[in-house]
Formats: structure tokens, sequence, C-alpha cells
């Protein structure tokens, strides 16, 4: 299950690391101060800071690379009804003998396109017939095949909805770490004694540099934009995802009709 998402896996991390090298060049290449430096140190390049959106995008694309591999195998097995293996002419009956030719012809279309799900359930609702003789046991086992089928599809979604959870968590992560750097920076402001005060009466004051400042402010940034990157990313996937999920159950619900309407309500004993 695992080896054949490791293009996507790997895809995602490639795209996620170029990401973050030009992130890192276009901040330190950046005048300081300005809109584009800002915009760099948005999408992580400040390191190490940075590595908080860089593994947001890594879960990002991952879940985009793996919706196109599965949208692409939706493609094939849509592509099954081409093989025109069931009769749709309305009021057209099949005998058993037709039953028997149309599994042939499943099985003679999956050596030329290679195993499909409608083939597959073609040949094994056919089968059920001819050795049963009973619509209700082949409907039956359309039904349970189909549902088998359906399972099978989810088992493909693990990846993407592994990491749909990972780039929340990741920008509550980049939250929780810049809010802790704010505080750190805080506990290392060094207290002064105020001028002209005897040292009894003297008044111990923080004395907050640029450099605190720079500090304190690029810690919230941190934990700002990781917030935000996450939850426009977090957007994004799951417009994605939920897509992906309605054209599956689509998927299965018309390939089980096909076959109940046009193969087991057709069949005369």
């Amino acid at each position: 299950m695992f080896a054949h998402k490791n293009f996507q896996i790997l895809a995602g991390f490639g795209v996620a690391f170029f990401i973050a090298v030009v992130a890192a060049f276009g901040y330190h290449s950046a005048p300081a101060g300005s809109s584009m430096e800002t915009f760099f140190f948005a999408l992580g390049g400040k390191l190490p800071e940075g590595i908080i959106q860089a593994c947001t995008f890594t879960c990002f694309f991952i879940c985009v690379f793996e919706a196109i591999a599965i949208g692409k195998r939706m493609q094939q097995e849509e592509s099954a009804y081409m093989a025109k293996l069931l009769p749709e002419t309305e009021q057209y009956v099949l005998y058993p003998e037709d039953v028997n030719r149309i599994k042939l012809e499943a099985i003679e279309a999956e050596k030329r396109m290679g195993p499909r799900m409608l083939t597959d359930l073609v040949k094994q609702a056919a089968t059920k017939f001819r050795s049963e003789n009973s619509t209700g046991e082949t409907l039956s086992l359309v039904e349970s095949v189909s549902e088998m089928q359906r399972k099978t599809l989810e088992k493909d979604f693990w990846l993407i909805s592994t990491c749909q959870t990972l780039i929340p968590a990741f920008g509550l992560l980049g939250t929780v770490w810049g809010m802790a750097q704010a505080i750190m920076s805080l506990g290392d402001v060094k207290p002064v004694v105020s001028a002209g005060l005897s040292t009894a009466t003297a008044a111990v004051t923080p004395a907050v540099s640029s450099n605190d400042i720079q500090s304190l402010i690029g810690s919230m940034g941190t934990a700002f934009f990781a917030t935000i990157l996450a939850i426009g990313l977090g957007i994004v996937v799951s417009i994605f995802i939920k897509r992906l999920e309605t054209r599956v159950d689509d998927f299965q619900t018309n390939m089980k009709r096909y076959v109940v309407e046009n193969l087991v309500n057709r069949i005369h004993k």
C-alpha cells in the first residue's frame, strides 16, 4: 500500500524543498523592511523557524500529487464504459447465453485495457447468475462486490487524510513555537538602573533595544504566518479532497446502477 505512494511523497518533498530554497534566498536578498522580505519570511525564508512552513508545504503538495494520481485512476476506471459491455437499449432482454457472452467480452476487454472495477463486477455478476440461475442472488452479489470495491478505493485516501490532518497540526506548532520564542525573547531583556538616582533609591527598569523589538516581531511573525499559511493551504486541500470524494462516490453509484439496470434487470430466465 505504501510503495506505490513513494512518487507522490518524494515529489511533495522535492517541491517543498525548492520553495524553501527560493524563500530563503529571497528573504536574505530582499531589502530589509521591504514587502518582499515580509513575503519571503511568510513562506518560511527565515531558517530554522521556516522549517514549519516547509513541512506544511510538503504535506500540501503530497495531497495535491496524490489527488492527481487518484484522479487519473478514476479516469482509467471510467474508460471501461467505452467497451460497451452491456446493452443500454430500452426493453432489451438478456438470455442465459447472452450473459455468458458478456462475461467473455469482459475478459477480452480486460486483456486490452487491463483490470477495471467495472469489468470485474460484470464478470462476477455473470458468473454468479450462471452458477445460481437467480437474479436475486446476482443482485446481492453486485451489492457486496460494489461495497468491497468502495472500501478498496477509500483505502487509497489514507495518505491524503494523513497529510490533511498534519497541515493544521503544523500550523498550531508554528503558533506555539513563535509564541514561545517571543516569551523567551522578553525574558532576555536585561534591567538597567535609571541615571541620576542614588544606589539605594535607584529605579530598575528593563532596557528594550531595537534588536529586542526585532526579535519579538520576528517571533510573533513566525506564529502568525505559520498559522495563516496552514489555514490557507488546509482550505485548498479540503476542496480538493471533497471534489475527489464526490467523484469516487458518483463513480461507485453509477457503476452499480449501470450493472443492475443493464445486466441484472434485463436477464430473462
